[in-house]
This record gives C-alpha cells, structure tokens and sequence, in this order.
C-alpha cells in the first residue's frame, strides 16, 4: 500500500514502537496526508517522485495537521538543480518549525523558527550535509509602525563530503529531546545538542533556484500532537495547475 497514517498506542512494545507513522511513496500521484504550503514553480508528482523547485520562494510540504517532540524521518532525495547560497543551501527536511503567525495570507511564515537538515551547499559553496537554525535576530525599525522580526539563519554543524547531481541520496534525522543525528545512506554523518525548539511540524522543502526530487518518505514520532484539521493553502486543483 502507498500511503499508510497509523496511529498507535503505547501499550505494546513501549520501547521501540511509535505513536504515529506516517509513509508515502507517492506512485498514486496524490498529496494525501500533507498540506502544500506555497506552489512550485518547477516540478509535481512525476514517475512515482515528488518533485519541488522554486527559482525564487520557499516550497514546503507539510505531513498534515502534526505536530510532534522526538521523532525519526527518513526520505529519499535527489537533487536535479543546486544553486550557491548566502547560507548552507539545497533540499531538505524541517524539523520542529514554531510559527510566529498563523496566516493563510503568509503561509511560510508558519515554517520561521525551525531546524533544516539539508544536503547541498554551505555558503562557502563546499558540498555536504548540514544542520540550520533559523531563530529570531534583531528587531528592526518600521516606518511608522514599530519594530518587525528578523529571522535569521546559523549554521549549527556541516559534514563535507561530495554531493552528487541526479543521484539518488537516502537521508536520515532521528530527534530525540535536544540531540540531533543524521546520516546519509546509513552511514552517520550529523550527532549535535541543541535546545532551541523542542517541538513543532515535519516537512519537506526547497526553493531558490534549486530543483529536487524526493520519494519514499517516511516519518515516525511519539509524542503527538494532532492539530485540528486547517484549511490548505493551495487546493488540490490549484496544486494539478502548478504541476507541470
């Protein structure tokens, strides 16, 4: 079966087993169980892959209405496009996003505060697997209307090693209470402590320039936390327009 969203009690197997699950394959060329946040200008579900790309916004998908603490993702990832960036730049997965705002107006702002854990570029355009934190900088002055929010990124670890075009990548991030690990094809790339964010949404996203392709996604998590179903912000034949 394609697409599975199992919830789970722990009674049995308290040690190992999860409190949800969440697995799509994306061969039925739906987005059932995510909210697509922003439209992609380059991409859709092609050949059984989702594939994001924006030359100039943000792309997330979301797995809908979830919110969780410690949990495990693993997707597979290749990229088509990768451009240089001012930061540590490419597709990647997000985790423990805390919106700001709740506004349909301004999806993205809901995805500010958040960890990245990304495979691509770091600003110094050496290719890797990095970790980003995305908090709150300085306050900033408005004309006439107080201060506005910077949110700005920090590079929290980057392990170099030769990403490759058009090949395809299997990623990794367990997040259990405020440590961190990534690996990339088993092999354990990331092992970091942070204590920024300690809870939020799971997704998958790229944008500004670069073109990704993901399949075989996966993500398993404890403590849950269901949102009340929301509204999505593109419909499902707005998305089919988008998807060329």
């Amino acid at each position: 079966m394609k697409y599975i969203m199992v919830m789970l009690i722990l009674t049995l197997f308290a040690s190992s087993t999860w409190a949800g699950i969440f697995r799509d394959d994306f061969n039925d060329g739906d987005l059932k169980g995510w909210t697509f946040v922003q439209d992609a200008e380059d991409g859709g579900i092609q050949n059984g892959e989702l594939v994001l790309g924006s030359r100039k916004s943000t792309v997330i998908i979301a797995v809908d209405g979830v919110v969780a603490r410690d949990y495990e993702i693993t997707v597979s990832v290749k990229i088509r496009k990768l451009v240089a960036g001012a930061v540590a730049n490419g597709p990647l997965i997000g985790l423990r996003a805390h919106a700001l705002f709740e506004n349909d107006k301004h999806p993205t702002l809901q995805y500010d505060l958040t960890y990245n854990f990304l495979i691509g570029r770091n600003a110094d355009k050496t290719k890797g697997l990095g970790a980003v934190i995305w908090h709150v900088g300085d306050l900033l002055p408005r004309r006439g209307r107080g201060q506005r929010v910077l949110i700005v990124p920090k590079v929290l670890k980057f392990s170099p090693f030769n990403v490759q075009l058009d090949t395809w990548y299997r990623l990794k991030v367990i997040a259990k209470g405020n440590r961190f690990q990534m690996f990339v094809d088993g092999e354990k790339m990331l092992d970091f402590l942070d204590n920024s964010y300690d809870e939020g949404r799971i997704y998958l996203s790229t944008g500004g320039g670069n073109i990704a392709h993901f399949d075989n996604f996966e993500a398993r998590w404890d403590d849950l936390a269901v949102q009340p179903q929301r509204k999505l912000t593109a419909t499902w034949g707005q998305i089919k327009r988008s998807f060329r």
